[in-house]
């Protein structure tokens, strides 16, 4: 019976086929060894991926949720570090203007003048603070400031409460221009609406509502501008005016404070909500990931077993191939 052989050209390809065979599997057994996932998906489910598709669907929404709270919770955090500021000098220049009452010094009114001015200045700085590129109280407006600089405020109340002559007379002024929907929410909020609630859960929504026309704000930034018309040459001449218009800027911060605290602990609610489902959110991903490992997981110890048994093929197939390129007709003459 005659032997049937293989050309050189045949054997070539064959071998190449061989390497190229065992190449693919020791990638593929790599890959497992370190992911400890098939890499053959489809030979893994069966050909049936919708459990799959299910599992990586609730990835990606989880995914873009975790990015979405998580920028919420930095934004909270902001608004409530802001809030705290805002608070702190309103509370800080009412107890000082209140402490005076309306037979201080003249000296002592400039001074507290002078303090309440550079207070409002920082309120105003405070509310144009940005995380990122976004100015967080501006609403929905993120992209531009949410209040105009505190010198083109100030100089508009300059305008304002020109020709008051009591202290009373400038409160009133003042409070028309920050309660009239014309005035300081038309000409210095600079602003939108209140933003979106954020999702953060499934069906499950928190609103971050505070901007620098909220009342709150306002109001506080109505007390911190009244006393800087101290330092703004209000009620020239007319020293217990000025002492009495003192005492009311006081007064006005220190009503404010229940609204202060009201908006801070709304504030302080919606963190603890976006803080739990940021939890509930991670334990979830956790979950699913591990019903992904079962539904796609090998056995490591005989993916790695595999793998040594592959790539000892590899090396026998490359030693036999160095042979047989080795091989010439003077050999067997």
């Amino acid at each position: 019976m005659s032997a049937v052989s293989l050309g050189d050209l045949a054997r070539t390809f064959l071998l190449r086929r061989q390497n190229a065979a065992l190449k693919a599997d020791v990638q593929r057994l790599s890959t497992e060894v370190v992911t400890g996932l098939a890499a053959d998906v489809r030979q893994k489910t069966g050909g049936d991926l919708s459990a799959l598709q299910a599992i990586d669907g609730s990835l990606t929404v989880l995914a873009a949720r975790a990015s979405a709270t998580g920028e919420a919770a930095s934004i909270a955090s902001a608004l409530q570090t802001g809030l705290a500021r805002l608070d702190n000098l309103a509370s800080d220049m009412s107890m000082k203007l209140l402490s005076v009452g309306n037979n201080a010094p003249a000296t002592t009114t400039d001074q507290l003048g002078e303090e309440s001015e550079e207070a409002f200045r920082t309120a105003i700085a405070t509310l144009n603070t940005r995380v990122g590129d976004r100015s967080i109280f501006a609403g929905t407006r993120p992209q531009q400031a949410a209040v105009l600089d505190a010198d083109t405020i100030l100089t508009t109340l300059d305008t304002v409460i020109a020709g008051a002559t009591t202290a009373a007379d400038v409160q009133a002024a003042v409070e028309a221009w920050f309660d009239d929907p014309g005035g300081y929410s038309a000409l210095a909020y600079t602003g939108g609406g209140r933003p979106a609630s954020v999702t953060i859960a499934n069906g499950e929504n928190v609103d971050l509502e505070v901007t620098a026309d909220s009342g709150a704000i306002r109001d506080s930034l109505k007390g911190l501008a009244l006393a800087a018309m101290l330092n703004r040459g209000a009620l020239p001449g007319a020293p217990s005016e000025r002492a009495s218009l003192g005492e009311l800027a006081g007064s006005a911060l220190l009503q404010g404070q229940t609204a202060r605290v009201d908006l801070g602990a709304r504030l302080g609610r919606a963190e603890a909500r976006i803080h739990s489902a940021t939890i509930s959110n991670a334990a979830e991903v956790t979950s699913l990931q591990m019903a992904r490992k079962e539904l796609l997981g090998t056995d490591e110890y005989e993916t790695a077993t595999l793998l040594k048994a592959t790539q000892a093929q590899l090396e026998t197939l490359y030693n036999l191939t160095a042979r047989i390129s080795q091989m010439s007709l003077t050999d067997y003459l």
